[in-house]
Parts: structure tokens; C-alpha cells; sequence
């Protein structure tokens, strides 16, 4: 502390003190000292032992259970996990998935629910599309763990869709889940959307679950759709600071089931070079000296022109491509290789965030298919020599190696090649647009 700052007043030092020994586990079982014998050991007021006491109350540390004294405020969070939306669940289940995850987790769950026919709120009517005066049934829950109230759960639906479902209008579990009711009267959810508020509790949810002074929640807000993009069932949830760890888990997309592959067009250029500047960097990262070169675009520009360059998309989005053409490298392939039919690849990147997938082999296999349609032998390529882990993807997916020419200026030329048609079978599939399908030469 500067000369300057003047200390803390003494009822925050007191509550700065009882914080460390509270942390230090001092209290866990029983109460802390009273406020006569804490006024005693800090040589002042009640009052202003009650003030320090005040502080850690509102921070939800300690409650106040008179004439009993004041007690460490027992956390046993309930983790809370948002992205189960859509998770599978037994058909016949026997009780709601909450309840039965508490229970396998050792805590004694319960749930109140009613249900009523409501003018929704602003904010769920604005989520539903409502019309102003149209009624919403909501199925209202409180959640409870070891018998305390642990979150709220507020479901709102548009009664025109609900109305003649027997298990959202009935106040009992929908052990199946409401999503499945909502799938069998024709408005399965697909997509939700989640947001979220964190401030201080109102007046009514603090009633509802006997929140603490000083303690926030975070409010959820869900609003499901169905693949129309129409409204079906807006959530919101209110989550006590004191009683909810809330775990969010990513997990990187897998890539889609059919992926398309095409030429790629001169408005794609940059792209393309996009992902061969970052397969550099990945290497370069790695110590290794390939591609450590400016895109030669105008060869690429030429391939791209020639229709010898594609690129693969994923929902719209670049993450690989290739280059295929007939032209035998003379720095590498003799005059009687040349003389042989074959398809050779070229610049073949799969973005990192697409990688470990078998993109690469799905690559290979299409650029196989497309040597033996076009009356090929054999696909080839030349790699890098000093890669010895691109060497042994090659080799691990059937390419045999010929030989490594070492050409003056070239860090390439370890020759690879494998039958044309040849074809592994790994990877996701690769589909052509209609007018890029694959066509023997000479059509």
C-alpha cells in the first residue's frame, strides 16, 4: 500500500479477514464466531462487525440463520451442460433427464411444474412471432437438488401448436422430452438458438429460488425452429451464480458426408494460393523447408484455366484442392515415362482444420478414378525428398516409389506411382457437379 491509500475500514478488513479463514476451511463445521466475541477480538462495535459480516452475505459466502448465528454457505454446484439440446434419449425413459442424471450422480432430485394458458412476456413474444393477444402455454419448472430450489426452467409454446397434446398441457414429466412431442405433431426443432444475460436476479426470481443477496444469475433464453426457420418453443431458464457450473465443450465439426469437388474458377485464385501460403506455414512451423516460396500464380492461373485445378467445399467452404494434369516434368520423368498414359498430381492441400479425416486419401482416390476414366495407367507425383513424413504418407496409400532424382535447383523429385483405378476406399466421399463429371478423353 502507497503512503497515499489509506486503509480499508476496519468492517472490510474483518470481512477480509473471515474470508481467508473461511477459505482456509476454518468454519465447514459449524458457525462463525459470534458477533459479541468478533466485536471482542477487533476491538470494536457490533455494528461494525455487522457490517463486515453484511459483505460476505451479499458476496452469497455466508447466511444468516438466526438466533442460530452465521453459517459458510455450503456449494455443491449442479453442472449445467447447454449443448445437450439434441441429445439422444432412451424411448421409453423412466423419468426426465434431469432427474435421472442427478440421481445416478448421487443427489436427491424433484421438480414442480405448472402449467397455464398465458399472454407471453415481451421477450417470448418477440422469439415466437406471436401476434399481439396470442395466448402461449408454458410449462413452468423448478428444479431442486438435496431439497434446494437449483434453477428454473420456463417453457413456452404457441398454444395453436400445443393445444391438443396431452403431455405439454398436462403439469406431469415428459419423461420422452418435448422435443419429441414436438417432432410428432409435425414441428421437429433442428436448430436453437441460445442467449444469454448475466445481472442481479429480479424481485420474483429471487422468491422463486430463494436466492441469496449479492448473488447474479445468468438468464438463458432459447428459442428452437424447425428447418422452415418457424418458431416452435422459446426457454428461458434462470441460473444462480451460487448453485450452477455452467461447461460448454467444442468439438471440431467432422466434415460433411458428400463433400463436392470442382474446377476451380479465376475468381478462386486467391484462394487457392490461400491454401498453399498456409499448408507453408504449417511446415514451416514443423522445421520443414517445403513450400517456403511465393505461390508461382501464373502456373496456377494457367491450371486453373486449362481445367486442371479443383477445389473441395464443404458446406459452401474451400478446405482443399488439387491440380491434375498430363505433363510429365522433364526434370524428373525419362523420355519413356513420358511416353506413358498418366495423370499426374500436383499442389494437393487439405486445410488444416480439415485434416486428419482421410481428406487427402479421398483426394487420391478420386484423382485415381479419373486417370483410369480418362484411359491413364497410372497416377503420378513427384514429392518432396527431404519430407520424410510426406514419403510415408504416400507409400501408406499405395503409391510405389521409383526413385529420388536429385535435380539441380529442385527440392522435389522422389517419384511416386500407383496403378490408375486403384482405389482404397477411405475417406468421405467427393461428388462432381453434374457438368464436371468425369468423362473419358477424346468426348
Amino acid at each position: 500500500m502507497s503512503p497515499s491509500q489509506k486503509p480499508p475500514a476496519l468492517y472490510v478488513r474483518i470481512a477480509n479477514d473471515l474470508r481467508q479463514r473461511i477459505s482456509a476451511g476454518e468454519f465447514a463445521s459449524g458457525p462463525l464466531p459470534t458477533e459479541t466475541s468478533l466485536a471482542d477480538k477487533y476491538a470494536t462495535t457490533r455494528v461494525t462487525v455487522r457490517k463486515g459480516l453484511d459483505l460476505l452475505i451479499q458476496e452469497g459466502l455466508i447466511y444468516a440463520d438466526r438466533p442460530r448465528g452465521h453459517f459458510v454457505r455450503v456449494r455443491r454446484p449442479m453442472i449445467y451442460r447447454p449443448q445437450q439440446e439434441f441429445r439422444k434419449r432412451p424411448l421409453s425413459p423412466e423419468m426426465d433427464s434431469f432427474l435421472t442424471e442427478m440421481m445416478e450422480l448421487g443427489r436427491e432430485a424433484s421438480q414442480t411444474i405448472e402449467v397455464s394458458v398465458v399472454l407471453a412476456p415481451p421477450i417470448v413474444r418477440e422469439r415466437l412471432r406471436l401476434e399481439e393477444g396470442e395466448l402461449t402455454a408454458v410449462r413452468r419448472r423448478v428444479r431442486f437438488l438435496d431439497g434446494e430450489p437449483y434453477l428454473s426452467n420456463d417453457s413456452y409454446f404457441p398454444r395453436a401448436l400445443v393445444k391438443d397434446s396431452d403431455e405439454i398441457m398436462n403439469p406431469a414429466d415428459i419423461a420422452r422430452g418435448a422435443n419429441v412431442v414436438l417432432a410428432e405433431l409435425g414441428y421437429q426443432q433442428v436448430r436453437t438458438v441460445r442467449e444469454y444475460e448475466w445481472r442481479m436476479p429480479d424481485p420474483a426470481q429471487t422468491a422463486r429460488l430463494g436466492i441469496p443477496p449479492g448473488t447474479p444469475i445468468a438468464e438463458e433464453v432459447v428459442t428452437g425452429y424447425t428447418a422452415a426457420g418457424q418458431p416452435v418453443r422459446c426457454v428461458i431458464n434462470c441460473l444462480p451464480g451460487d448453485r450452477i457450473k455452467m461447461v460448454l465443450e467444442d468439438e471440431r465439426p467432422r466434415l460433411g458426408s458428400e463433400l463436392t469437388i470442382a474446377p476451380a474458377a479465376q475468381e478462386d485464385l486467391e484462394t487457392v494460393t490461400g491454401l498453399w501460403k498456409q499448408a507453408g506455414d504449417w511446415l514451416r512451423e514443423r522445421g520443414i523447408d517445403q513450400w517456403q516460396y511465393e505461390p508461382r500464380t501464373d502456373r496456377i492461373r494457367e491450371n486453373i484455366a486449362a481445367g486442371e485445378c479443383f477445389l473441395v467445399h464443404d458446406q459452401g467452404i474451400a478446405i482443399a484442392t488439387i491440380t491434375l494434369d498430363t505433363a510429365a516434368d522433364p526434370d524428373f520423368w525419362n523420355a519413356e515415362e513420358a511416353a506413358e498414359d498418366a495423370l499426374y498430381v500436383h499442389r494437393m492441400v487439405v486445410r488444416r482444420d480439415a485434416s486428419g479425416e482421410e481428406l487427402g486419401s479421398a483426394l487420391l482416390d478420386w484423382a485415381s478414378t479419373r486417370a483410369e476414366a480418362d484411359g491413364k495407367k497410372w497416377l503420378r507425383l513427384d514429392a518432396w525428398r527431404t519430407n520424410q513424413g510426406l514419403l510415408d504418407y504416400y507409400r501408406a496409400r499405395d503409391f510405389e516409389l521409383i526413385r529420388t532424382v536429385p535435380a539441380d535447383g529442385r527440392q522435389s523429385g522422389a517419384l511416386f506411382q500407383r496403378k490408375a483405378g486403384r482405389v482404397r476406399g477411405v475417406g468421405p466421399t467427393l461428388t462432381e457437379p453434374a457438368d464436371s463429371a468425369i468423362e473419358p478423353e477424346g468426348k
